[in-house]
């Protein structure tokens, strides 16, 4: 084998030299994500024959694994250990597949493959410190499903089953999940990624065997829930896809999940046209054309639809009328009236302008109307008490009187009656 003539490796030694460091870790991951050996081995390889030239960092890796796992198919994979054989490790399993999918993931990422709080922030592309409350929070969860699933065990148990029990209710998180038999990547997965490559494989260290295949149960098609990816999906898996960093992302980066978002301008619909008041009918001679012969309008185009529409102009009010003066209403002269003035009238100026003329008198006052007596009113006198009407207030005394007069009657003959008899 030749070497370069600089001391800048090959692209398969690099890619070897990632697999036989990060590929455990890799593929257990996506053994886990996908339930499937056969996908995971896919994507573990499709993420190996995607490493650049340089060499990129671990969380990268798993950044661009965890792509691969969005554009696959997830199915459901049985349990691997038997509860009979191993009860504690049984239990432990059925503890970890009842969390949550995000927080199985993040427990995975952060106790097993052992990912860094930065590091995990990069791979799930949330800020640090949500990523550090995702950890704890996964974690916290583990250990108290893990205490209520042991409370539940009871105490009739063996005694050496009963002290594994012990052991694990007070043992840290990484100790308890190592006890999982976690899926290990097959032996000729490297070969046959360093022959994508285009080179012949390299001798690599003690790689684990292949372990046997699991019955697995295929579901519908389906992808993890949580985060959902923000790009566009594949055209030809359809499946959702986000761009990977190979750098590690700037410190005041924020990412598209916690960006704060402008609020959405809220658009009304625009007020009713004012209709003015109907006005008095319109007589026939004056009535507008027909619609087919008025001139068309050109339609302006319309406005904005976030500018509110202008309103109609107001037709002008004519200005109210000043209420007319009350009429004034001439009565008419009495017949003897107009004779007397028209005697009265002269054509002589002296006669008319007779300054030594006595004043005239002036005129009697009117004589007092006398009015007539008001008219007593009627009204209905009470009937007179007759003859035969006469008080009653004593009548209870002759009543009285009556009642005593019965009671001596009836005692007198109750008395008498046996005498009567006995003669």
């Amino acid at each position: 084998m030749t070497h370069p003539l600089t001391d800048r490796r090959s692209r398969s030694e690099l890619v070897a030299e990632l697999y036989d460091r990060h590929a455990v870790g890799l593929f257990a991951y996506c053994h886990d994500q996908l339930g499937d050996d056969g996908a995971a081995a896919e994507a573990l390889m499709s993420v190996m024959s995607g490493v650049p030239a340089v060499e990129p960092p671990r969380a990268a890796l798993y950044a661009l694994a965890r792509r691969e796992i969005y554009r696959r198919d997830v199915v459901y994979a049985d349990a691997r250990v038997d509860p009979v054989a191993d009860p504690a490790t049984a239990l432990v399993e059925r503890v970890v597949r009842e969390l949550r999918p995000h927080q199985r993931e993040v427990l995975l990422l952060a106790v097993v493959c052992g990912l860094t709080i930065d590091e995990l922030a990069w791979v799930l592309d949330v800020a640090a410190d949500t990523a550090a409350d995702l950890a704890a929070a996964a974690d916290q969860r583990f250990t108290q499903a893990l205490g209520l699933a042991l409370a539940c065990v009871g105490e009739q148990v063996p005694r050496r089953l009963g002290e594994v029990y012990g052991a694990l209710a007070v043992a840290p998180t990484r100790d308890v999940l190592a006890r999982l038999p976690w899926r290990p990547p097959p032996a000729l997965l490297r070969a046959r990624i360093l022959a994508a490559l285009g080179e012949p494989p390299l001798a690599s260290g003690p790689v684990s065997r292949l372990g046997a295949l699991a019955p697995y149960k295929a579901l519908w098609p389906t992808a993890p829930a949580w985060p959902v990816p923000l790009a566009p999906t594949d055209e030809r898996t359809n499946a959702g896809l986000y761009e990977v960093e190979i750098t590690p992302p700037a410190a005041d980066r924020i990412s598209p999940h916690e960006a704060s978002t402008e609020p959405i301008p809220k658009l009304h619909s625009p007020p009713p046209a004012l209709v003015p008041m109907l006005s008095a009918p319109v007589p026939a001679d004056l009535e507008e054309a027909p619609p087919a012969l008025r001139e068309e309008a050109e339609e302006e185009p319309p406005g904005s639809l976030f500018v509110p529409p202008s309103r109609p102009e107001r037709p002008e009010r004519p200005e109210r009328l000043e209420r007319p003066a009350e009429p004034v209403y001439l009565m008419p002269l009495p017949a003897g009236a107009d004779e007397e003035e028209s005697a009265a009238e002269s054509t002589d100026v002296f006669d008319v302008l007779d300054l030594e003329a006595p004043a005239p008198e002036e005129p009697a006052p009117p004589a007092p109307v006398t009015l007539a007596p008001p008219r007593p009113s009627r009204r209905r006198r009470a009937p007179a008490r007759s003859a035969k009407t006469r008080d009653r207030h004593h009548d209870w005394v002759w009543e009285v009187i009556g009642l005593a007069v019965c009671i001596a009657i009836a005692m007198i003959v109750f008395f008498a009656v046996p005498t009567i008899v006995t003669w």
